[in-house]
């Protein structure tokens, strides 16, 4: 049976943010965190973050290092630029465990501020180090 190397980095993140939303202020809380690039957004739609797994480099045979970005979607700029800063904040204090090895910034928060969706979306990108996946 073949058995995945590492588990999927985007579904980590997804979990601890979801995890770590108790912990943003009330407002904030039920804040929907999915696995999806580019979400179909109407203006008008509750604030949501996204993660996509940009990149992804196996260091044989213990780690891999996968590069993620987060993006926060609203219509208000300062809502999105302060659920961006809450999610970046959470991630970075990620106390590592039998998945992750750490989460490292690699730029913060900047508002998206070209195009259709400009002002509605913020981002920051995280190198998340992944360890192995037990073998069943």
């Amino acid at each position: 049976m073949i058995v995945p190397l590492f588990a999927d980095a985007e579904d980590l993140v997804v979990d601890h943010l979801r995890g770590r939303l108790t912990d943003f202020p009330d407002r904030w809380s039920g804040t929907p965190v999915t696995a999806v690039s580019s979400p179909v957004r109407e203006p008008g739609a509750d604030p949501a973050l996204t993660v996509h797994c940009e990149s992804a480099e196996s260091e044989p045979p213990l780690t891999q290092r996968a590069t993620v970005r987060v993006t926060s979607w609203a219509d208000a700029r300062d809502e999105l630029k302060e659920l961006a800063r809450l999610a970046h904040a959470a991630l970075l204090e990620h106390p590592g465990d039998t998945q992750v090895v750490s989460v490292r910034p690699v730029d913060g928060v900047v508002v998206d501020d070209e195009g259709d969706l400009a002002d509605r979306r913020a981002s920051f990108t995280v190198l998340v180090t992944q360890r192995r996946a037990a073998r069943p």
